[in-house]
């Protein structure tokens, strides 16, 4: 009994097409995808051999079928599949070529007669098979075409062999040159219309020729891709990439239109030499690392800077090592823009400026700012040279502390010769002036009553003699009050607050805070000095009529504050103006080391701060 034809899908009339590796048989694809190869799913027969699902005799006519012999390899053969699934059944089969597969089976849903493997039937009966065959096999070509047709990118496939035809185009190839397969018949037409540079295409050529051995040979499966210009139909440019392979003596062309990456690539190449250009002529310093660490780029700047060239200087590691040997120093140096980059790791860019001392190529040192950028790709530094400008503003600082210690020490001379003239006015012409008195006191008591006019003559004598005392116990107290001396800083402040409040009849409340006042002497008299000048202000400037002063300890530091409820005045305004009152405040507190802050606002008053490090210890103190 003759076999049953079993059908290789689930719907009569329906096409399988299966691509196959040509020199192993390995099954790569099965199209369409829900397809059963004689029973088994497609999916499940990707990467088994065909010949696993043929039967002996079937596997010599597939074997003569494929073979590059054979003139019929498009005519319909016989194969008998056999799988576990079903029992083994004749199919219609024929294998034809497609591109970038070796080969595809093609199976239909017919049987033929069984009495020849390869030969083509003679009788009328099989005419008609044949010809419904070769239908299915045009509408399983057809299909496929149309598939190419819809691909989004340019395809092509010529005659690797005389005379080289182009047997296919797909619309989209048309779509972007503009050539359609009667423009270019052959690859003579081709390099006409689309290389109209001789040596370019001759050079091109070679390069084309060279991948195509090596894809005919079977060392790659396909091209890399090749870069070429073309010119298109209305004769505008196109920068493309080709990729091809073969079979047998067909070649599959891809394109890739690179046009736009290129004028980008062009552009950004543009910009880099327009960036290396300038900065070749700026006189700043200026060096590129990649982010792999890869020295990118130096300009002459850095090279006459720091003496290292790209060649000294490979890597950022390389700079790091040489600009700073030290390994504690440098590995400061490397952590620095490693944490700033950490604080802000959604930022695309992190800028930085850091400050470091750098060991040159001659073995000299110098000062420099760096301006970091770090990108994604690149960072980019930017050095400058401020060795002079460190070393300018060291020797103004330290002429600044000179001035300032000759000024303490000036100011110390002028406190003891106004302690010492207060000392002699007080003792010495204080104790003339009494002894004074006390003669005119007996003086008048040796007058007799009638002498009316020597006895008012006396009285105004010792007038005059008590308005001098008190003249010199006032020019005496002025220079320097003998409170701050005997009593101390705390003692002082209060007796001047209630000077000031008798004199400019002013409000003045001071309030100390402190357990154990602990002072120097220089400090003692700068802050007596300080309040003094403030209240003098006051008196003068402000309008006030209230002061708040309180002398407190806070950490390690000594804090007077001073407040008013006076008209105050603009911080900005006080600029341009020789203020010497402030200016002597500010210059009394720096002399100890202290901090001065003055705020002040139109109609609310001003408020000064002073605040000063304890330099003694009760201890101290108790043993003076």
């Amino acid at each position: 009994m003759e076999k049953s034809m079993l059908p290789a899908n689930t719907r009569p009339g329906d096409v399988i097409l299966v691509s196959i590796e040509k020199s192993s048989g390995i099954i790569n694809a099965i199209w369409p995808t829900q397809a059963r190869l004689h029973g088994v799913a497609g999916k499940r027969c990707i990467g088994k051999k065909i010949q696993s699902f043929l039967t002996p005799a079937s596997k010599m006519v597939y074997k003569t079928a494929i073979s590059k012999k054979n003139k019929f390899s498009e005519s319909i053969i016989r194969l008998e599949l056999c799988s576990k699934k079903l029992p083994p059944a004749s199919y219609a089969c024929s294998v034809w070529h497609m591109r970038k597969q070796p080969l595809v089976l093609v199976i239909h849903n017919k049987q033929v007669p069984e009495t020849s493997g390869t030969a083509l039937p003679s009788n009328g009966s099989e005419l008609i098979e044949k010809r419904e065959a070769e239908q299915m096999v045009l509408a399983a070509k057809n299909k496929f075409k149309r598939i190419l047709e819809k691909i989004t990118m340019p395809i092509a496939a010529y005659e690797i062999q005389e005379p080289k035809r182009f047997v296919f185009i797909n619309p989209k190839f048309t779509e972007w040159f503009g050539y359609t397969i009667e423009d270019i018949p052959d690859i003579d037409h081709w390099r006409k219309v689309a290389y109209r540079d001789d040596a370019y295409f001759i050079r091109m050529q070679k390069i084309w020729r060279e991948e195509l051995i090596k894809v005919q040979q079977g060392e790659k499966p396909e091209s890399h891709p090749i870069e070429v210009t073309i010119y298109c139909k209305d004769g505008s440019t196109k920068d493309i990439e080709m990729s091809f392979s073969t079979d047998n003596n067909l070649c599959y062309i891809t394109f890739n239109d690179v046009t736009e990456k290129n004028c980008a690539t062009r552009a950004l190449r543009a910009s880099e030499k327009k960036f290396r250009n300038i900065s070749e002529q700026l006189p700043i310093p200026i060096c590129v690392f990649s982010d792999k660490g890869e020295t990118r780029f130096l300009n002459n700047a850095f090279v006459e800077t720091f003496g290292y060239t790209k060649e000294d200087i490979p890597t950022r590691l390389d700079w790091l090592t040489k600009a700073y040997p030290d390994t504690d120093y440098r590995n400061e140096v490397i952590a620095n823009p490693e944490t700033a980059t950490k604080r802000n790791p959604s930022k695309s860019r992190t800028r930085l400026v850091m400050q470091y001392e750098v060991n040159c190529k001659d073995g000299s040192k110098k000062i420099i700012e760096f301006f970091v950028s770090i990108g994604n790709k690149n960072e980019y530094v930017v050095a400058n040279d401020i060795t002079g400008k460190v070393k300018a503003e060291e020797e103004l600082k330290l002429s600044h502390r000179q001035l300032r210690e000759l000024s303490s020490y000036l100011e110390n001379i002028r406190e003891e010769e106004r302690k010492h003239i207060s000392r002699e006015i007080h003792d010495e012409l204080g104790q003339q002036l009494t002894l004074l008195k006390l003669d005119l006191l007996q003086m008048s008591k040796k007058l007799h009553p009638e002498e009316k006019e020597m006895i008012e003559k006396m009285k105004q004598a010792d007038q005059l003699l008590a308005d001098t005392m008190r003249s010199v116990r006032k020019i005496a107290t002025q220079l320097r009050p003998s409170i701050l001396d005997n009593l101390g800083l705390v003692s002082a402040l209060e007796w001047q607050s209630r000077e000031f409040e008798k004199n400019f009849g002013i409000k003045c409340v001071f309030e100390s805070l402190l357990n154990e006042p602990q002072f120097t002497a220089n400090q003692s008299n700068a802050l007596f000095r300080i309040y003094q000048e403030a209240l003098t202000n006051i008196a003068r400037h402000a309008g006030a009529t209230r002061v708040d002063a309180v002398l407190s300890q806070e950490d390690l530091r000594i804090v007077l504050e001073i407040r008013d409820n006076g008209k105050g005045f603009r911080m900005e305004d006080m600029a341009g103006k020789k203020t010497l009152g402030l200016k002597g405040m500010q210059e009394r507190t720096l002399m100890i080391d202290g901090d001065y802050r003055i705020e002040s606002t139109p109609g609310q008053g001003t408020y000064i701060q002073i605040s000063i490090p304890i330099l003694i210890t009760n201890q101290e103190i108790r043993q003076l």
